[in-house]
């Protein structure tokens, strides 16, 4: 989008897209996409990226762990990296009848929530890819893998969505 397009109360510079993602377990979906006039976080370091074009976020990090959100291209050329604190949580923080010890964590077995991501709109960036090393209880000690891709267009989740559909759909075969 240029400057021109933009018809918000912010500054033309400052598009941005709010992504509300729901998880249950390691399981990630987006749920909504809002535009919004604000100013996202500035982009982590790119420059760390080792793989060939089109690699799997695996070769572009090797070794490196966490969660973090790209924007990529249609090659899988990342855009915009936002290292985050892993948004699945397997432990709770709760009041402790222990008077030595006001908070504790204790596990959850069945996690179940949502995040939100502020990210930039950027005309380039063709999808959203969630990476993290594995999203299970107690340490993590893997390297980061993707776990989630999401197209950035409603439309393009629509379509894949209407073909998902249309394999599945058996013929009618009533007349009703």
């Amino acid at each position: 989008m240029t400057s021109e397009q933009h018809t918000g109360s912010g500054p033309a510079g400052a598009a941005a897209v709010r992504l509300i993602f729901e998880y249950e377990g390691p399981d990630i979906r987006l749920v909504s996409r809002q535009r919004v006039d604000a100013a996202p976080p500035p982009t982590d370091d790119l420059s760390e990226t080792t793989g060939p074009a089109g690699s799997d976020a695996t070769d572009e990090r090797p070794g490196v762990k966490g969660f973090w959100v790209e924007l990529r291209d249609a090659r899988q050329q990342p855009l915009y990296r936002r290292v985050m604190h892993p948004p699945v949580r397997y432990d709770a923080e709760v009041f402790s009848d222990d008077p030595d010890r006001s908070l504790a964590r204790v596990p959850v077995d069945e996690p179940k929530g949502a995040f939100a991501v502020l990210v930039p709109e950027l005309a380039d960036a063709d999808h959203v890819a969630l990476v993290s090393s594995p999203l299970a209880p107690g340490p993590t000690v893997a390297p980061a893998a993707e776990v989630a891709r999401f197209a950035l267009r409603e439309d393009e989740d629509e379509a894949d969505a209407a073909n998902d559909a249309d394999e599945t759909e058996e013929p009618d075969e009533g007349g009703h």
